[in-house]
């Protein structure tokens, strides 16, 4: 007895520190909250007080994709070979290309040009019945192949190629195609970092009036599994589909169960669903602020999150295909200043919710692409380079007075980019979503030092401008070979951000122990 009640004594002295720690945080974060009137949306206090680490991703979560139609039209503008084109991919790497997409279902890989050499017209080949949209197969030559992977090698990126599912034969599907793709690239010496099989299958009664159903899909990715297993030089590519439609269908939601459920789950390593906010068609330069619209992507990426953690336990779970509009991108909107608002607040929903990548729609081509059709930056290019600079993969909750009108997120800072962090700082980024300024104090931090990446409209077109400003400066490339020295702007305290704008705050020496 005489030496278990000292032990009892220490133990209840612990729990009392334990305890009166927690009453303090308490009492102080009360303080916080009522130096200022909580409906003041001119302020907005971000703590750090009780903040801890929530998910980590890896440094390629942010990805890009490229089009299976840029082959077909033979790689149309996108001049491969242009070295502004190839700068500005570099500056994104690492990062997953996935070249994907509808017309990747009416790709065939052959050696010559002739796609009747050895494959039927796809409307007899693939199913009974009449597709709901007109679909013609062209031709993947080794050349193109070629191009591909070289392209990919040169900027650092690691290629992820979408195969055609509609080449069937006895009601499953054919890889003969996939296998003579698979025979050339090991031929080559190529390393792929991963392969899909179709593209939003869920849709093909929709888009071509035939049906996938979910578990005969999963015996297709099997296929796929055995074929890859089957070329050891490949080395170990990932798997990933289904690709299905947005989790806001009901379709879309049950396939995804479905596949994964009935084997898929086995043989991915990736479960993958697409999203975007709106029709291109209808779309207004409110939406692209619009809180609810910003909010109606949370409940998608929990659900797949869900489905993907009970179906496929241990396997990540990546929006494949995304943007602001489907159909292309709204003209004169997805291309500009405003959009960034959606891409950086669905960057910090995702990661904050258990996703593993994001993959942006697209690269080039169509209005929302990171860079037009003469291959110069759109503002989006600009956001997804300081994101992948500053942004670490350590992902942390934190605590925010309700403001509607700010979105915040919070990560450990990338130490391996160029920027010059170190362990320990964090990586604040905010949107102001209205036309007023909003003061933000970030507490919990040891340290008042800020440094400020601010980005604001390039020019007099405010939300609607082909350019974007860097704390005041609009950004260029000051020539074809090199990317702008991205400089912060540094203060003490307190953020005044300014209306409508959206951006990194880094805090050097933070000493975060999460980041540690």
């Amino acid at each position: 007895m005489e030496v278990i009640r000292p032990l009892f004594f220490l133990t209840l002295f612990g729990l009392g520190l334990l305890l009166l720690q927690e009453i303090q945080l308490f009492l102080l974060e009360v303080y916080i909250k009522h130096q200022y009137d909580v409906n003041d949306n001119s302020r907005a206090t971000v703590s750090f007080y009780r903040s801890s680490l929530i998910n980590i991703v890896g440094n390629k979560f942010v990805g890009v994709t490229l089009s299976c139609n840029l082959i077909k039209h033979k790689w149309k503008h996108f001049d491969l070979g242009s070295e502004k084109m190839l700068t500005l991919a570099r500056g994104l790497t690492p990062s997953y290309v996935r070249v994907g997409g509808t017309d990747c279902d009416f790709l065939i890989f052959n050696m010559t040009e002739d796609t009747t050499l050895r494959f039927k017209p796809q409307a007899q080949y693939v199913v009974e019945g009449e597709f709901g949209k007109t679909g013609t197969n062209f031709t993947m030559t080794p050349e193109d192949l070629d191009k591909l992977n070289l392209f990919t090698q040169d900027v650092g990126w690691d290629l992820i190629f979408d195969f055609n599912v509609f080449l069937r034969k006895n009601g499953q599907w054919d890889p003969t195609n996939a296998i003579e793709l698979l025979k050339y690239t090991v031929k080559q010496g190529y390393k792929p970092a991963g392969y899909e099989l179709g593209n939003e299958p869920n849709s093909y009664y929709h888009n071509f009036h035939f049906r996938i159903p979910g578990n005969l899909m999963s015996t297709y990715f099997k296929t796929l599994q055995s074929a890859l297993d089957s070329f050891p030089k490949l080395g170990t590519p990932i798997i990933i589909g289904p690709d299905t439609t947005q989790m806001k269908r009901k379709s879309a939601r049950n396939y995804l169960t479905l596949f994964l459920s009935s084997g898929g789950g086995k043989s991915v390593d990736v479960a993958t669903f697409h999203h975007y906010y709106f029709d291109s068609k209808t779309a207004t330069v409110e939406q692209f602020y619009n809180p609810t619209i910003l909010d109606s992507l949370t409940p998608q990426v929990i659900t797949a999150v869900d489905i993907c953690r009970q179906n496929a336990p241990g396997k990540q779970c990546w929006l494949g295909e995304t943007s602001s509009a489907y159909g292309g991108g709204a003209y004169g909107l997805s291309d500009r200043y405003v959009a960034g608002f959606l891409w950086l607040d669905k960057l910090g929903l995702s990661a904050l919710n258990g996703l593993q990548g994001v993959l942006r729609q697209s690269f080039y081509g169509g209005n929302y692409a990171l860079i037009d059709e003469d291959l110069n930056p759109n503002p989006d290019y600009w956001l997804t380079l300081l994101y992948k600079r500053l942004v670490g993969g350590r992902v942390l909750s934190l605590g925010q007075q309700s403001n509607p009108n700010l979105r915040v997120y919070a990560h450990c800072t990338n130490i391996n980019s160029t920027m010059g962090y170190s362990k320990g700082d964090i990586t604040v980024y905010v949107i102001n979503l209205s036309k007023d300024v909003i003061t933000v104090n970030i507490t919990g931090i040891p340290v008042s030092t800020r440094h400020l990446y601010i980005l604001s409209p390039g020019d007099d077109s405010g939300l609607t401008s082909q350019y974007v400003k860097l704390n005041g400066e609009v950004l260029m490339l000051p020539n074809d070979e090199q990317l702008p020295t991205l400089k912060p702007e540094i203060q003490q305290g307190n953020v005044l951000l300014q209306g409508y704008n959206m951006g990194f705050i880094v805090i050097p020496g933070a000493n975060k122990h999460d980041c540690l």
